[in-house]
């Protein structure tokens, strides 16, 4: 496979997970959290404060999107990914995946000293949420670090040559 072949792919499928992480934040959930308060009226004050969490929430994703399309750039160009520039973008995506790790419980928190926590949500998505968060910051730092000594390694020969 080309490297452009790679790139054009990488970018088709940041393209599709954008597009449906859009729909899922903005057209999904406010027409789901809509019928609940429809369904449950006393909890109907709870449809703002819910989705303005997961707007924060969405916010580090969708800022993941600029780096990662940095980095699935740089694979077709002469440089080639293992640059010094890869290794920062990877480090600012492992820093909002983190932040989203800490954005969902507190979220959970605050929406439950409201009033209107769920049970099945704080006990099985939180940790799950949190944990997919934290193993994609911790991939994306491994992967920072990896890319950065490689392209030490290939400063080091480049300057050998």
């Amino acid at each position: 496979m080309k490297k452009t072949t790679m790139t054009r792919l990488l970018h088709a499928v940041l393209i599709a997970a954008v597009l449906l992480a859009g729909l899922f934040f903005f057209a999904w959930l406010p027409m789901m959290g809509r019928e609940m308060a429809a369904a449950e009226p006393e909890f109907a004050w709870a449809y703002w404060p819910c989705l303005i969490w997961a707007w924060i929430f969405a916010l580090p994703i969708f800022a993941a999107v600029y780096p990662a399309w940095l980095v699935f750039s740089s694979i077709s160009r002469s440089e080639g990914a293992f640059t010094r520039q890869n290794a920062v973008c990877l480090r600012v995506i492992a820093i909002l995946a983190f932040a989203d790790a800490v954005i969902f419980p507190a979220g959970m928190v605050t929406v439950a000293i409201m009033g209107a926590g769920s049970a099945p949500l704080a006990v099985v998505c939180t940790p799950a949420v949190m944990f997919v968060c934290a193993a994609v910051g911790i991939a994306a730092l491994v992967l920072s670090h990896l890319v950065d000594d490689a392209a030490e390694m290939k400063e080091d020969q480049d300057l050998t040559i």
